[in-house]
């Protein structure tokens, strides 16, 4: 009779990070992007005229509009996602919409809006532009989702789901 083989796990939850060499508790779950990519790339100076933003809503030159979501990629191994902390630009009507709706009860009672992500994620290529649709919460930020066509590995990822390895890989740059 063959031995069964078991793989020894620590009993200590956690990982060792090849990056770093450091022991880790928990592994990141989630990113956030700062500020829209056009608005990041401007120098300070014309940051502080061209733009106004806070932690959830942007403008730039009046005329661009975002919102901070949260893009959810769940977890295959663990019940939980993954959340990547994105802006998605929005025309002004939508924009208005969800600041009227911002920490207010029945926002999730609003239908879905559209817009576009604002930022390049690394662990993917070329995200921004791509088509999103946004729903508003009560509980937390609006949470968005690449569009049931999108080909785009963001969104297959987003649909299929992220296991343990693809989960250590993504975060380990970060840490």
């Amino acid at each position: 009779m063959a031995k069964s083989q078991t793989r020894k796990t620590s009993a200590r939850p956690g990982y060792r990070c090849t990056h770093c060499g450091e022991w880790h508790d928990e592994l990141l779950t989630d990113i956030g992007c700062g500020l829209p990519d056009a608005v990041f790339a401007l120098g300070y100076l014309e940051r502080y005229r061209r733009a106004r933003y806070n932690q959830d809503f942007c403008t730039l030159d009046d005329t661009r509009h975002f919102i901070r979501c949260v893009l959810p990629v769940p977890f295959t191994y663990r019940d939980d996602y993954f959340g990547w902390g994105v802006w998605v630009e929005v025309d002004r009507a939508t924009h208005d919409l969800c600041l009227r709706c911002f920490d207010t009860e029945g926002a999730a009672t609003v239908l879905p809006q559209h817009g576009v992500l604002a930022n390049e994620l690394k662990a993917y290529r070329k995200t921004t532009g791509l088509s999103v649709r946004i729903e508003l919460s009560d509980e937390h930020r609006p949470l968005v989702y690449l569009l049931p066509a999108s080909r785009h590995a963001l969104a297959l990822e987003q649909r299929r789901g992220m296991d343990e390895r693809r989960h250590h890989a993504l975060v380990e740059p970060y840490l």
